[in-house]
């Protein structure tokens, strides 16, 4: 997947975003380098507008190019999904995620009304520290009314 892009996520994100019978989306970007921030974003937006969405498994495994922007802006908008009930994100080998990226993906999907499941892995993600996993606990617990 060396020739995928921003645009070419974005294009497929806007798609899907528009089917109004999508329950479920699936995707592995794993090593597609040109991918980035702007791509996750565009990709997020789209599928956070999808009425009937409510599982969303998503691979980004050693896209290098993708930070904190990114994975704010896919939390960010996955939490407005109103019946996303699970999420299956792969960010491993994602080195430039850090905590602010972190924290606003658990904010972000904290959000999402139904959401009862949730799977996040950055492992060799070395600018994420384990605290940050933990806030992300805490804020979904939060987003659904827990403490």
């Amino acid at each position: 997947c060396k020739k995928i892009s921003d645009a070419g996520v974005n294009g497929l994100g806007h798609a899907l975003g528009q089917a109004p019978n999508l329950a479920s989306v699936d995707l592995n970007f794993r090593g597609c380098e040109k991918i980035g921030d702007d791509g996750v974003n565009g990709l997020g937006q789209a599928l956070g507008q999808a009425p009937n969405l409510a599982s969303v498994d998503l691979n980004f495994a050693s896209c290098e190019n993708i930070g904190d922007a990114g994975v704010n802006g896919l939390g960010q908008a996955l939490g407005q999904a109103p019946n996303l009930a699970s999420v299956h994100l792969i960010f491993a080998w994602c080195k430039k995620i850090g905590d602010a990226g972190v924290n606003g993906l658990g904010h972000g999907l904290g959000q999402a009304p139904k959401l009862s499941s949730v799977h996040l892995s950055f492992a060799n993600s070395v600018s994420v520290k384990a605290d940050s996993r933990h806030e992300v606990v805490q804020k979904l617990l939060r987003g659904h009314g827990s403490s």
